[in-house]
């Protein structure tokens, strides 16, 4: 019996992103951060498509489903790559079905049809030798001639010539805007023509280098939040998302998210910069009282510094806040 399914959208977006991404929407959802990409488990009421093009309108999304049995991925091309003349929306749902690989639970058209293709239909039940009566064999059907033609009206029949179709323009087209080199490709459609498995997007999304953790959320049936990174995103004023932005851990490697994450990991330096910017201030102020030529020039860096001590202490809580809940 299958359980409720999962979808999560792939996005280019890094943790930091989030709070503003959730802003823009209106609408609240649980993410997770990986290597520069964000994992977005979508709610009923956000349209995936509109939290692509809200992340990052120069980098593809991958929307992947699984309800245990049935799974599908869906490639979203980068928004600033469509016709500007004509709605994004529009144009996704056009080519939705050349997008998508879908694998069906055992037994279903779709999968008997890729079975066939395969070649790997099931064989009819062997016949059994006629039993003979006084020297004469009493009269059987053909088994093996029905099932031989069973097998040939799948490979040839019009569901099979559709689903087949319908899975090497899917094929094509992800390869061609993940740029898949031709050994990849080929990985792909083997993936395509594969039963559906527990494992299947897991390897799909490794093969477009995506992170695969996205296959573990929409597979597992375990609580979200048990798996580490997992937060939660809802709108709120600018000021608090930007808080929000800054306070949360980022996934990248260049110089600023190693920045951000050591201060998120280890809030008490926010203290500690907003204790030394408070003194040195503290003294600038006090120069700045003695009057004097660069009086005017101390006032204004020592209350530069104050309200920077007071960010950073709102940092520090906000901080200290997410890693509270």
């Amino acid at each position: 019996m299958s359980a409720a399914p999962r979808t999560a959208l792939i996005v280019h977006a890094d943790a930091p992103q989030l709070p503003f991404i959730a802003t823009a929407l209106g609408t609240r959802f649980t993410a997770l951060a990986r290597n520069g990409w964000s994992v977005v488990l979508v709610p009923d009421e956000l349209d995936p498509g509109a939290l692509a093009a809200a992340a990052d309108p120069d980098a593809m999304a991958v929307l992947i489903t699984s309800d245990g049995e049935s799974r599908s991925l869906r490639i979203y091309p980068p928004v600033n790559s469509l016709n500007d003349r004509e709605s994004w929306s529009a144009q996704f749902a056009r080519i939705a079905d050349d997008s998508t690989l879908r694998w069906e639970p055992a037994g279903s058209a779709t999968d008997l049809a890729l079975e066939a293709l395969r070649g790997q239909a099931r064989p009819a039940q062997p016949a059994t030798e006629a039993p003979e009566t006084h020297g004469v064999a009493e009269s059987h059907s053909a088994p093996d001639t029905d099932s031989a033609a069973g097998t040939d009206d799948a490979a040839s029949s019009p569901a099979v010539g559709t689903a087949e179709a319908r899975m090497l323009t899917a094929v094509e087209y992800i390869a061609s805007l993940t740029e898949l080199d031709a050994a990849a490709t080929a990985r792909l459609e083997n993936y395509a023509r594969t039963p559906s498995s527990g494992l299947l997007l897991e390897s799909v999304l490794q093969l477009l280098g995506l992170p695969t953790v996205a296959a573990k959320l929409v597979e597992s049936q375990r609580e979200l939040h048990d798996v580490d990174g997992v937060s939660d995103f809802e709108p709120r004023p600018l000021g608090l998302s930007m808080l929000d932005a800054a306070s949360v851990e980022p996934s990248g490697g260049d110089v600023l998210s190693r920045i951000q994450r050591a201060y998120v990991r280890r809030p008490g330096l926010l203290l500690a910069i907003g204790g030394a910017e408070i003194a040195l201030g503290a003294g600038l102020a006090g120069l700045a009282a003695r009057g004097g030529r660069r009086a005017a020039v101390l006032g204004s860096a020592s209350a530069a510094l104050f309200t920077d001590a007071a960010l950073q202490a709102a940092l520090w809580a906000s901080v200290r806040a997410r890693k509270n809940r």
